[in-house]
């Protein structure tokens, strides 16, 4: 009898996709606190975010395999590979370094302990030649239910939408700049083009 497959990961992002400072920031206060994410507010005069964009930060730092949980009273600890790279003086503090990028991707499609979803299913086992959304999103909601997971499309939606910005640079009107138009570093790897 073969194991169950562990079920996948579809919230926690709070619909951010990962931000450029969040994870050196993340790995940096947990230097100097190993308590940072557990009194919320702190860690938002801490590290300069809103509520949701802390439990965001967390989440991405967290399945990047940038920092891991200790204990709930011992809160979080930057991992040796999250210190390596991003800590004050790791080889790429301020992800500059395409290969981090890259590392980091690998990170985020390849966890077999707790899969993200949209990450999982459309890099490891999409096999159409594009990726046209509403075909994206029936397919995970085939794959949800075959997991038997009771799940609310919208959120369902939401997962969609983060990985594709994730990928995908926003645009906001010229010479418009908004937190919600910032682009994911990952975006820079080219990994997924918009055309039409």
């Amino acid at each position: 009898m073969t194991a169950a497959p562990p079920p996948y990961r579809i919230s926690g992002h709070e619909s951010f996709p990962c931000r450029y400072t969040w994870l050196p920031k993340a790995v940096r206060g947990l230097e100097g606190n190993p308590r940072l994410f557990s009194d919320e507010d702190q860690a938002m005069v801490d590290l300069g975010l809103g509520k949701n964009m802390v439990r965001s930060a967390r989440f991405w730092a967290q399945a990047a395999g940038m920092v891991a949980p200790v204990s709930r009273s011992a809160g979080h600890k930057p991992t040796d590979l999250g210190l390596a790279l991003l800590s004050q003086g790791g080889r790429d503090p301020f992800l500059e370094d395409i290969r981090t990028l890259w590392l980091i991707h690998w990170k985020l499609s390849t966890n077999v302990q707790s899969p993200l979803l949209a990450w999982d299913y459309l890099l490891n086992r999409w096999q159409e030649p594009d990726l046209v959304p509403s075909a994206a999103l029936r397919a995970l909601e085939k794959e949800v239910a075959a997991q038997d997971a009771d799940l609310s499309p919208v959120t369902l939606e939401q997962h969609l939408e983060t990985f594709l910005h994730t990928y995908v640079p926003t645009r906001g009107r010229k010479g418009e700049v908004m937190e919600d138009n910032l682009d994911s570093p990952l975006v820079e790897l080219d990994l997924i083009v918009k055309v039409g």
